[in-house]
């Protein structure tokens, strides 16, 4: 994976877009709150690339969570695994990562919070001078609230957790290239295929239901050079099933007619050698 190290202002950025809240969304209270969404797959997909980036992300985000620990404390916190219902994937995972720590408390109504959480729900864009004079009376916190004390320092002390740093490095390495892992992605690509492999080769051989099965197993050893032919042509660890049929087919041809030509070729008993 190509790393990439994000400065302040791209954490911010995709920290405003990834933690604007849908308006449908019913799960926990810390999602697009403060742990803003990375990465999700459908848990029922054949989508081997999507599995592969979400394994290596989770992998990845935890490590920099814990990073100089010896417990998952932080990451147990900072990095979320949620299962999700989405209306248009079904059943998903998606991955949660808090984007921020230190300073004041979430419920902090204080004058020195540091940022508008819903810039586009109250016409500010995200620029504190505007959002004090066009933030409505009842934002009810959505954005800035400017009164009551605040007793702590979140301009000083609010950080990005190394979390959320190491996920916007993901994030912008895939918008230059798809792949986390190469090597993890080629090993479920070829674990995929190998599995649609011996799935067609059991059914074309369900054709020939009076072959033995040491007939059957010589046959299917004898397709290896030409079944391997295959791997990399279909999508997701994909596989021709007729193509598969057809080179077992042609296999078996060969085999039984292999073995006709050494019974006819076979020396009988008591004939004489001419050699």
């Amino acid at each position: 994976m190509i790393s990439y190290q994000c400065d302040d202002d791209t954490l911010s950025e995709y920290a405003c877009r990834l933690l604007e809240r849908p308006t449908n969304f019913g799960g926990d209270d810390r999602y697009y709150r403060t742990h803003a969404p990375v990465l999700a797959k459908a848990d029922y997909s054949d989508d081997i690339l999507a599995e592969s980036n979400y394994k290596t992300a989770l992998d990845l985000l935890r490590a920099a969570a814990d990073d100089g620990r010896d417990d998952t404390e932080v990451s147990d916190e900072h990095v979320i695994d949620a299962g999700i219902r989405h209306w248009a994937m079904g059943y998903c995972s998606e991955i949660f990562v808090q984007v921020y720590e230190g300073g004041c408390d979430e419920d902090c109504t204080g004058p020195c919070a540091t940022e508008c959480g819903y810039p586009k729900s109250c016409g500010c864009e995200g620029n504190r001078d505007e959002c004090m004079t066009a933030c409505p009376s009842d934002c009810d916190g959505e954005a800035w609230v400017h009164q009551g004390e605040c007793t702590g320092n979140c301009d000083g002390t609010r950080t990005f957790t190394a979390a959320w740093r190491e996920a916007c490095s993901i994030l912008s390495a895939l918008e230059g290239y798809p792949i986390l892992d190469e090597s993890d992605y080629s090993e479920r690509e070829y674990e995929r295929w190998q599995s649609n492999v011996n799935e067609a080769l059991e059914r074309a051989q369900r054709e020939y239901e009076y072959d033995t099965e040491a007939q059957t197993a010589d046959i299917a050893d004898s397709c290896h050079e030409s079944l391997s032919d295959l791997y990399g042509y279909e999508p997701d660890g994909g596989i021709d099933w007729e193509k598969v049929e057809d080179i077992y087919r042609e296999a078996r041809d060969a085999y039984f007619s292999r073995l006709a030509n050494e019974h006819l070729n076979a020396p009988l008993a008591g004939q004489l050698s001419l050699a």
